[in-house]
Parts: C-alpha cells; structure tokens; sequence
C-alpha cells in the first residue's frame, strides 16, 4: 500500500482546490495526515475569520475513507531523532515541525507533498515538491 504524507503547506490549499493536485494524490492508496500538520492548520484556525468553514472543510476531509491521522509515537520521537541528527551532521537543519513531519512519513513508509525544498535535505524520505 502507497502512502502520503501532505504537509500543511499543501493541505491548506488542498481542501480548497483539489483538482490542483489530485492527479498527484490519486498516485497513493492512502493520505497520512500527521498531528504536526493538524496542530498547524487548527492552529492557523484562529487566525481567520473564515476559522468554521476552514475547520468544517477539514473535517469533510478527515471523514473520506483513504484520509488516515497518525499521532506521535515512540517510533516518530525515534526517528525524529535520527532526523535531528543527520541534519545537524549535514550542517543543514530545517524547522522543528517539518522535522516531526518527516518523521512520521518515515515511520509509516510515506512520501510527502509540500512547497518546501528543504524536505529534501532528510535522509531516506521521498519527497514531491508541488
């Protein structure tokens, strides 16, 4: 089974205008939305006045069958710390978040969606720049 990761960068404009990128999510049997990336959006919640119609359309998301939560684990603080420290040896470090979102795509096997290049920077994770 394929799965993917979408960073919050991506499903932000994803519940909004998924033909942008369903070609893209059709490719995985799944879609893994990771805690760090829900705390991102709920939190982005209260800073806009359109905070109810942007919760409801997360919740018509998370309802769809192939849409899985993950929370953190040991495994995800394991691997989180794997993460730290490739990047610190790489001299190359990327924000704490992103860093918990790599790790979580990594222990459920998944490639990631986002805007951001520096994903690529993480050891072992498939990453897809859109």
């Amino acid at each position: 089974m394929s799965a993917l990761v979408l960073d919050t960068n991506v499903l932000i404009p994803f519940l909004y205008d998924a033909s942008r990128f369903i070609t893209d999510v059709r490719n995985y049997d799944e879609v893994i939305l990771p805690a760090t990336v829900l705390g991102e959006y709920r939190a982005g919640l209260f800073a806009t006045k359109a905070g109810e119609r942007n919760r409801k359309a997360l919740e018509d998301y998370l309802a769809t069958p192939s849409v899985r939560t993950v929370p953190i684990t040991d495994r995800t603080a394991e691997l989180y710390a794997k993460v730290y420290q490739a990047l610190r040896k790489q001299g190359t470090p990327i924000p704490q978040n992103d860093m918990w979102i790599a790790a979580s795509a990594l222990e459920h096997g998944a490639d990631i969606a986002t805007t951001d290049e520096h994903f690529r920077l993480v050891p072992m994770l498939t990453v897809i720049v859109l």
